[in-house]
């Protein structure tokens, strides 16, 4: 297992978003005066038009691997009634996918639609489901003809488009396990009560990456979660174990907001818990 960045550290954006091509190549040296050997670029919402070739000379120069998260809260019920938001999200997604074939990543990572007003009815409910279904197949077959496996994140209960574990794994079972893997949000599962032990043996055939930052069991998500590790109640070896006992090889992405002391001591914390025999 690899152990990446995907925050910035608390204060070190000057800009709001979306940030300048100067930042982000900034933010990659960064992650490498850190320790990390892999970045999750994105969300990409949070960054100005992407000098591809500019991005793929610094990580190369750094030898720094790479992934691409689209990322971006795309609201369920426009998603299901309107062209702008579903255009929105494929435009999105696809502009994912392209900067990840030309900086050379292999994967690309995406949320589902989320429902913001808690307004779902059973037939928006649906009607966004399928839409979101084609919208993926589409998506997942650019993708791998550009040579880019796509991960959808695991955002599976309300308010997003889904029901449980159960449910996500149901929908994801149209496709290939080569065709859409599963990027496991370890913060935000434990953060609503989901098992992560579970997640882990139920996503085993499609994981390719893991969030990993610190949780709480409170119920505002703000306060709970993206946590520095050891700052939660998340029992990491554990994970790290469970992780292990499926043959896990992927990335451990760590999505913590917190200060560049903060973010190395998570980051020397998990790769002392994988150094473990």
């Amino acid at each position: 297992m690899i152990v990446a960045l995907h925050e910035a550290p608390k204060g070190f954006f000057k800009t709001s978003p979306p940030h300048g091509n100067d930042e982000l190549s900034r933010l990659v040296q960064k992650t490498a005066v850190l320790g990390f050997r892999a970045i999750e670029v994105g969300p990409l919402a949070d960054y100005a038009p992407i000098d591809s070739g500019l991005l793929k000379e610094v990580l190369d120069e750094l030898d720094m691997r790479r992934s691409v998260h689209v990322g971006g809260l795309f609201d369920a019920s426009k998603f299901a009634s309107s062209e702008e938001e579903y255009d929105r999200m494929m435009q999105q997604v696809r502009r994912g996918v392209t900067l990840g074939s030309e900086i050379g990543a292999t994967l690309v990572s995406v949320h589902p639609p989320f429902f913001s007003m808690g307004d779902e009815s059973a037939e928006l409910w649906s009607e966004a489901r399928a839409r979101f279904l084609g919208l993926l197949k589409e998506q997942a077959d650019f993708a791998r003809s550009n040579n880019i496996k796509l991960a959808l994140e695991s955002f599976c209960y309300r308010p997003f488009i889904f029901e449980g574990l159960t449910d996500f794994v149901q929908f994801i079972s149209d496709f290939p396990s080569e065709g859409l893997g599963v990027l496991l949000d370890a913060g935000h599962l434990y953060q609503v009560g989901i098992s992560l032990s579970g997640a882990v043996h139920t996503f085993q055939d499609r994981l390719v990456d893991v969030h990993v930052h610190d949780a709480t069991l409170e119920k505002d998500y703000r306060k709970a979660t993206h946590l520095p590790l050891r700052k939660g109640d998340i029992d990491f070896r554990s994970l790290v174990k469970c992780l292990r006992e499926v043959h896990y090889d992927g990335w451990l992405t760590l999505e913590i907001r917190a200060s560049e002391e903060e973010i190395e001591e998570s980051r020397k914390y998990l790769e002392g818990l994988l150094a473990e025999t």
